[in-house]
């Protein structure tokens, strides 16, 4: 079997957000589908990904570690990176499909039936306010989620921020939330890395009763000191590490005790292969992984099939109330139940995209 070409597929799903979906078509048939971080420089993304496509016709899709050396993503720049993340997600899909079994199969069988997932709903929530979010709050609860993540800091300026007065609304927006859903929902934090880790402890300990799930990126990628400061001192579970890309970009993180939980993202960190080699490494330092990526269903499809076979998964990310269309973008649709996803039986990533759905959109 060999790649003959790879073509792009887009969703509009706001006025804010595209998901775009990359299919690896094959001599034989059959495709692969990866996604592509909305969030990263489109343009560069999609030249690299043109790039990699002539590098990869004509070559076979299920020599997945092979293409991977091949490619060189160590020499790779961010969007490169990003681009193979989506190609190498349809790799798997591939090699899956061809095997007729699912990934999670292929990278050791299946820990778990169902994965659980917690509700991103600040990219539903398009005013920074109490009011705003603890609507969204109580709306992602009654749709069955038991965890929220909500990101009230932001619009600061460029970080670090070293003035707590500027965290004052974001303050009120987590207790509102808190008081909103009461005691019995998980609650996340994410701080967006914007503080110094002296106005992220203030936070930390404003924060003192709303008993988090866990306070994300308190302080900027690279400031080891910081989190290791903000992890020894802070009451809170301390999470980070999505814009990591490879291995290699963990170091710090595994070297260093800057945080209990890892984030890698599957559209970031160099795709399946990576989240999982990450995820396997941070588990030996006594970490646990909970996948970023609020984006679109395959995002969530190839989270869902290495967190599968992953035994110290945590807890996987999903972007709550984007567009009532979502669950029904795949073939099977996509369905939570008490902040559930049953784990997929089908070939590959267990699932395809409703081309019909997608094209009148």
């Amino acid at each position: 079997m060999n790649i003959k070409g790879i073509n792009v597929t887009t969703y509009a799903v706001n006025h804010r957000e595209t998901w775009v979906f990359v299919q690896i078509d094959t001599d034989e048939g059959i495709q692969g589908l990866g996604e592509l971080n909305p969030s990263a420089p489109r343009g560069a993304c999609l030249a690299a990904l043109r790039q990699l496509e002539q590098l990869l016709i004509g070559e076979d899709p299920c020599q997945i570690a092979y293409l991977t050396e091949m490619v060189n993503m160590t020499a790779m720049d961010r969007p490169g990176i990003h681009a193979f993340s989506a190609i190498e997600q349809g790799l798997w899909d591939i090699l899956g499909k061809s095997l007729g079994v699912p990934v999670y199969t292929l990278l050791g069988g299946r820990c778990r039936d169902e994965i659980r997932v917690y509700a991103n709903i600040t990219r539903n929530t398009f005013e920074l306010t109490p009011e705003a979010f603890s609507e969204s709050a109580s709306a992602a609860v009654a749709d069955g989620f038991d965890t929220l993540k909500i990101a009230p800091f932001s619009g600061h300026g460029l970080s670090p921020v070293d003035d707590f007065r500027t965290a004052e609304n974001g303050l009120r927006c987590v207790h509102a939330v808190r008081d909103a859903v009461g005691p019995d929902v998980g609650l996340m934090v994410d701080l967006y890395g914007m503080y110094t880790a002296d106005c992220a402890l203030k936070i930390a300990y404003a924060l003192d009763g709303t008993d988090l799930f866990w306070l994300e990126e308190p302080v900027r990628d690279g400031d080891i000191e910081g989190y290791a400061r903000v992890k020894a001192e802070c009451q809170f579970t301390v999470a980070g590490g999505e814009r990591m890309q490879l291995l290699k970009g963990y170091r710090d993180v595994l070297e260093h005790p800057m945080m209990d939980v890892i984030m890698p993202d599957v559209t970031i960190v160099g795709g399946i292969g990576a989240l999982k080699q990450c995820a396997s490494a941070a588990e030996a330092c006594g970490m646990q992984t909970a996948p970023h990526g609020p984006f679109g269903p395959i995002t969530v499809a190839s989270g869902i099939q290495a967190m599968a076979s992953h035994p110290g998964f945590l807890i996987l990310e999903y972007p709550w109330g984007l567009t009532p269309q979502r669950p029904d973008l795949t073939v099977p649709p996509e369905r939570i139940e008490n902040s559930r996803i049953a784990v997929p039986d089908g070939p590959g990533l267990g699932v395809v995209l409703n081309e019909e759905l997608i094209r009148t959109g």
